[in-house]
């Protein structure tokens, strides 16, 4: 078990450390080279874009051959795309190695999320999801230091990102295949035989069966792609300099990880729909007082520091709800839905809150993140899925039994 979990953790860290050195050191590397601001856009969102694309095929690699080996595979797949990038220096080469990336990536994101969801039980998930969180955060903050290695070689850090990659390969190759796979039961089997099930139809029943915990990811992935992407233009609408807007990101991921297994411990015992519906109404009381505190550093820094406390748990929190919400069948399909959910909302995150600067004004940037969550957390309010309910019901009915 501990070894399948550190392989789990260490898999999603480099996923994390990838995304934290790449997208940053190739904007950079692009921005030097005299590419127009579209091109650098398009490069960023076409990584995005695997996540979305991978996630069906992801799915169907898990069905067939199992999250381990499926895990070891995009691992595979990742180090091959990383070392493509110094051997053909082309920034149109460029865009087609970030989309297999980007697909390499929601690979590992999938299987490790599946494997992890099928070791654990709804009595610990939310503390072993929030150290799931703690190892992509840890990733994402020590990335951007690979940058400083291209000033010895342009090569290095790409070279060192791909080889970091035999680590997992090695550590997933010898941990055994527990949880890996799950083939569905003979009553399962039975009672399905009858009704085939095509993709699109699986994955919208399971939507429609848990969508509070699915759309977290899409709220996530609209505030992680806000944040980096479109964050920096607020930053100097507002007057601040290249380095406050680093230091202002960087408190906002220190809030992510400091309350990261506080929040994972909460839902554990308090419920994961209330801390989502608590978390997400913290963060638009942050969002709201924002365009306030603009002209005070220090309460400006205070309110990122909660923003980032109160949501950085949202993508792992989503899918602990989700894990303890479907059946193990379920959540092979679930995951891929999940991540895809992800790369749409990291699609339209930095797309929607940048034309909002241009076209409003700078303050929209605050304002669509804070209606967002007030949606979502609405809906987390008052949408009684009776299919959930049911499933509880049943389950409360089957515990009494025993």
């Amino acid at each position: 078990m501990t070894r399948r979990l550190f392989a789990i953790f260490l898999s999603i860290a480099l996923v994390g450390m990838s995304q934290g050195l790449l997208v940053p050191l190739l904007a950079l590397l692009l921005e030097q080279r005299g590419a127009g601001a579209l091109f650098n856009g398009l490069s960023t969102t076409v990584f995005y874009l695997g996540f979305v694309l991978a996630s069906p095929f992801i799915e169907a690699s898990v069905r067939r051959y199992g999250t381990k080996r499926t895990l070891i595979g995009s691992a595979w797949l990742s180090l091959v795309a990383t070392l493509a990038f110094p051997m053909w220096d082309n920034p149109y080469a460029w865009l087609f190695f970030r989309l297999v990336l980007g697909t390499a990536l929601s690979g590992l994101f999938v299987a490790t999320e599946i494997w992890l969801n099928r070791l654990l039980t709804p009595h610990n998930r939310g503390r072993m999801f929030a150290l799931y969180g703690l190892f992509i955060a840890f990733g994402l903050a020590i990335g951007p230091l690979g940058i400083n290695l291209a000033d010895l070689s342009l090569a290095l850090p790409f070279v060192v990102s791909a080889l970091s990659y035999l680590i997992p390969i090695w550590l997933t190759w010898r941990a055994d295949d527990q949880g890996s796979y799950r083939e569905p039961s003979v009553s399962e089997t039975a009672a399905t035989a009858h009704v085939p099930e095509t993709g699109w139809q699986r994955w919208w029943r399971i939507f429609a069966f848990a969508p509070f915990a699915i759309l977290a990811a899409f709220v996530y992935g609209y505030l992680d792609g806000a944040m980096v992407g479109t964050f920096p233009i607020y930053g100097s609408r507002i007057g601040m300099d290249d380095t406050a807007i680093s230091l202002a990101l960087t408190i906002f991921v220190g809030g992510s990880i400091v309350f990261q297994f506080p929040l994972g411990y909460l839902s554990d015992t308090w419920g994961r729909r209330k801390t989502l519906i608590t978390a997400a109404g913290v963060g638009a009381i942050g969002f709201l007082l924002l365009p306030l505190l603009v002209t005070t550093a220090w309460l400006l820094l205070i309110d990122l520091f909660l923003i980032g406390a109160a949501l950085g748990s949202f993508y792992s929190l989503g899918l602990a709800y989700m894990g303890d919400r479907l059946s193990s069948d379920d959540i092979t399909s679930a995951n891929a839905l999940y991540i895809m959910n992800y790369g749409i909302g990291s699609l339209l995150g930095p797309a929607i809150t940048g034309s909002l600067i241009a076209g409003v004004g700078r303050n929209s940037f605050a304002w669509s993140i804070l209606v967002m969550l007030l949606v979502y957390a609405l809906f987390g309010l008052f949408h009684k899925a009776k299919r959930e309910s049911e499933f509880l019901f049943k389950n409360k009915d089957k515990a009494q039994r025993m």
